[in-house]
């Protein structure tokens, strides 16, 4: 049984990885300047395939993988910088998780990521210590 019908089947999402992989391919595209369309004109793709690989819809190939990073100018590892850190049950999702990734990067390229994690957790923690009322914290 293929991938595809497997998970359709258990109604599972996309695989941990996919998702960290199609998320900084997104990323890395945005910083570069690239439109979906560029992209995929730049390696013989549509637009919806370039979608597709960044809501982890479809699975990269390592060779397509190493094709956009020469292309945007990262490192192949870039691509699945984060993987190593998940669990293997673990999910990727919810509504503002790309914007987090966006402002990870961002924080990472400006050499702040220890004082902007250090603020995270500290606002995180505050607000495990308020009731679930405060509209803050939801």
């Amino acid at each position: 049984m293929s991938e595809r019908k497997r998970r359709a089947r258990s109604h599972e999402g996309p695989h941990p990885v996919d998702v960290i992989a199609g998320r900084n391919l997104h990323i890395a595209r945005k910083l570069a300047g690239y439109s979906q369309q560029r992209l995929a004109d730049e390696v013989g793709l549509t637009f919806q395939q370039i979608q597709k690989y960044e809501n982890a819809k479809n699975r990269m190939a390592l060779s397509r993988a190493w094709q956009f990073a020469s292309i945007l100018g990262i490192s192949f590892s870039a691509l699945v910088d984060g993987a190593d850190d998940i669990l293997a049950d673990s999910r990727m999702t919810g509504p503002h998780f790309n914007e987090w990734l966006v402002l990870y990067a961002r924080a990472r390229e400006t050499g702040q990521l220890r004082e902007i994690t250090a603020l995270a957790r500290h606002v995180v923690q505050l607000c495990e210590r308020i009731p679930r009322k405060c509209s803050q914290c939801q």
